[in-house]
């Protein structure tokens, strides 16, 4: 890290609020979803280097205009590059350049031979371009020319979008000129496998310029996980997250990072499971089948992750869902977690989030102390109870299985701290399946433990981690067919495909909490948006044309249903795009009804309203209801 105090006062969306860092990356991350005031923050980020007499360079999200011909657009307006670049206008491309253009590209090409070499050995190297600058009557004309080639075209009008952003990114990454660099979105018109060769060029360069004068500081505004390049702790404490609540940008401070700052947990980061970085509220799974089973029953239930800006990440077990607990909680992200219940008996979830003040107060509110590895500790005691009497004692025929299982792991004396996980679990998943004849062995104490459970999980769930009380994912599923206590990944795979087939088939009877029970009432409060309700904007635009429609039939009693239908198009052309009537009935005093049709939209099919002279548009006095539901 480099020690760089940063005091910024945010403005609006933030309102005043005070972002510090007392250090900085080499390479910096800002992270967040769409919307939550990266690209400002920029800007102010900008200013506050320039004001402290830093010399700093931007390069915005429209660094290529000026660079591009819009073929669309130019038709009509005129190509003011046409003719290349006019000398006595360079001046005025460097001020674009240094609000964040990237016009000034070529300037810099021109002038700074240290620059164009390494640009143009990269492109040659990568791409087979060659750069070729050429005066032309006081104008610069930017062309390339493929090597081996002997006709150049324009670089600014006929060279792929691609080629030029890196060509701006490189030029701008090399200028010694800037002791520290701003790009907001540099994965812009990047293949991934570009994007990751910009990074490995970053490396390169990324420095305290302060003991090096070759070296920038780079902060990097990016929505994509190629760009996100974690390698060490420090990589981590690079990270400022954004979120759109418009809350101050986090960072990992102090010891923070500690707890996800595991080498081989960094390295298992990949593309996929960068995700979450992105949303306020990720969803973490323990496995890919997991991520399906729950997509699958979202969409079915019509709501969808993406909609609600959050996104599932498989993690590849509880233990590595424990890393992104901690991680969630130091970059502030309001993240859900869902677990299987082995993962309260095995692993460290309890550890991850014992200290965590949320839970504490939850504890304390209902009486039952602060200590929740304590509390667990009670629960495991008398699971422990239980364990006993199922394999001392003669049990129901539908325990059988789960006795056997219980010997089968030998002598309760000599378990080892994960045989005493695996035979708790599946204790819990007997009480959960066979709960009337588990009652037999032990009533008091089967509504302990379940008690007991249930203020644990209710804990749990203050932090947004959900924990399934009746064993694995798969014990929810009907299509499963394999032991529920020695359990089979290729079982599980096979049930969760059979689900999805299900989910799938639209004409399915049934309803989804009866289906999967707590897994449904789980998963219903994992942050997911339904379909897109157009109802209350077409009811806006539906009141001016029923307003309309009747002023028309008012005002033109004689008049047919085509004559009517012609006098609302050249009134209101947009609207009869969108609605039509039809059954109109007049009566000798005045009075009419009607159907007003709606075209389909959205996925739904057609819509329709009755109305008539006596209905009040203003007040919304009409139903938009299914073309179906109204008889012809």
């Amino acid at each position: 890290m480099i020690n760089l105090s940063l005091s910024i006062s945010l403005p609006k969306p933030w309102n005043g609020e005070v972002f510090k860092a007392e250090q900085v990356g080499a390479v910096n991350f800002l992270v967040g979803p769409n919307g939550s005031g990266k690209s400002q923050f920029a800007h102010v980020l900008l200013q506050e280097l320039r004001h402290n007499d830093q010399s700093a360079r931007l390069l915005s999200t429209d660094r290529l205009m000026g660079m591009e011909q819009s073929r669309s657009i130019d038709n009509f307006v005129g190509d003011h590059f046409s003719s290349g670049y006019l000398k006595r206008e360079f001046e005025d491309y460097r001020m674009a350049g240094s609000e964040g253009a990237g016009i000034d590209t070529i300037l810099l090409l021109e002038e700074r031979m240290d620059l164009r070499i390494q640009v143009e050995a990269t492109l040659n190297q990568i791409f087979n371009r060659e750069i070729l600058l050429e005066w032309d009557s006081g104008y610069l004309m930017p062309r390339i020319r493929r090597r081996n080639e002997n006709s150049p075209y324009r670089m600014d009008r006929e060279e792929c979008h691609g080629i030029k952003e890196l060509m701006v990114l490189l030029t701008h990454l090399y200028n010694p000129e800037y002791r520290y660099l701003i790009v907001d979105e540099p994965e812009l018109n990047l293949h991934p496998q570009f994007q990751a060769f910009y990074m490995n060029e970053v490396r390169k360069v990324a420095g305290d310029p302060s003991t090096d004068s070759r070296k920038k500081i780079i902060f990097l505004i990016t929505h994509s996980p190629y760009i996100i390049d974690i390698r060490s702790e420090d990589d981590l404490r690079s990270i400022v997250s954004f979120d759109s609540s418009n809350d101050v940008p986090r960072q990992m401070v102090g010891d923070t990072h500690k707890d996800v700052s595991d080498p081989q947990f960094l390295s298992r980061l990949n593309a996929h499971n960068k995700q979450f970085f992105f949303s306020d509220n990720p969803i973490f799974v323990e496995g890919i089948s997991d991520a399906q089973l729950v997509t699958a029953i979202m969409e079915r239930d019509g709501k969808s992750v993406s909609a609600a800006g959050s996104c599932i990440i498989d993690s590849g077990g509880a233990e590595e869902v424990n890393q992104y607990v901690n991680l969630c909680r130091a970059l502030g992200k309001r993240a859900h977690f869902l677990y299987d219940l082995d993962s309260l008996f095995a692993g460290n979830l309890r550890s991850c989030i014992k200290k965590d003040e949320t839970v504490q107060s939850f504890l304390l509110s209902t009486g039952l102390g602060n200590n929740i590895a304590k509390y667990c500790g009670a629960l495991d005691r008398e699971l422990t109870k239980l364990i006993d009497t199922v394999i001392q004692t003669n049990v129901p025929k539908s325990l059988e299985r789960l006795r056997e299982y219980l010997c089968k792991l030998g002598a309760r004396t000599q378990w080892t701290k994960g045989e005493y996980a695996k035979a708790r679990t599946a204790v819990m998943t007997s009480i959960s399946l066979f709960r009337s004849d588990m009652i037999l062995i032990g009533r008091r104490t089967i509504e302990d433990v379940e008690g007991r459970l249930r203020q644990i999980l209710t804990a749990l769930k203050e932090k947004n981690i959900h924990v399934l009380s009746g064993g694995t994912i798969e014990r929810y599923l009907p299509s499963y067919c394999g032991d529920y206590y020695e359990l089979k990944d290729e079982r599980k795979r096979r049930a969760v495909v059979a689900e999805i087939g299900i989910l799938a088939d639209k004409t399915i009877q049934g309803e989804l909490p009866d289906r999967y029970g707590e897994l449904y009432d789980t998963i219903s409060r994992l942050p997911g948006k339904g379909e897109v309700d157009v109802v209350p904007v077409l009811q806006d635009y539906l009141s001016d044309y029923i307003h309309e429609l009747q002023k028309v039939i008012r005002n033109n009693s004689s008049w047919t249903t085509d004559e009517i239908q012609h006098r609302l198009r050249a009134v209101l052309p947009s609207a009869s795009l969108v609605f039509s009537v039809r059954n109109l009935t007049r009566t000798v005093d005045g009075q009419f009804s009607a159907i007003v049709d709606i075209v389909e939209m959205m996925g739904h099919g057609r819509r329709c309203a009755k109305v008539s002279d006596s209905t009040n548009a203003g007040m919304g006095e009409f139903l938009i209801v299914d073309a179906n539901e109204v008889a012809e």
